[in-house]
């Protein structure tokens, strides 16, 4: 039987269950597609990562794979200057035609740090 995959939350990174994690750049971890999500999941983050070049992104199905509710966490240099609102609509407009067919999808965005 094959060790069940599992992911640490609030990243990308796949282990194996009782396997150390393999350390790796961050950046590296948050924008690399997994082989795990669903269709759904992967058509939004592809669309997502190709507009705003996020520097972290991650898209849950958290309607139990039905594809009606999504977690969208995103954080790109895009959003700096702009407040909550405006972000959330940046984003849901991107994604106007497929929030046609969802139940609903939050959205969390945040702005990268200032680098020194």
């Amino acid at each position: 039987m094959l060790p069940r995959l599992m992911f640490r939350s609030q990243t990308l990174r796949p282990r194996l269950a009782g396997v150390p994690a393999l350390v790796m750049p961050r950046r590296m971890l948050t924008v690399t597609r997994t082989l795990l999500m669903t269709d759904g999941e992967q058509h939004i983050y592809d669309k997502l990562h190709g507009e705003l070049q996020p520097t972290k992104l991650s898209v849950t199905d958290s309607s139990g794979g039905c594809g009606s509710m999504y977690v969208v966490e995103i954080e790109a240099e895009c959003f700096r200057g702009l407040n909550r609102v405006k972000q959330t609509k940046m984003v849901n407009g991107l994604l106007k035609s497929e929030l046609k067919d969802m139940h609903g999808m939050r959205v969390l965005c945040t702005v990268p740090p200032e680098k020194a």
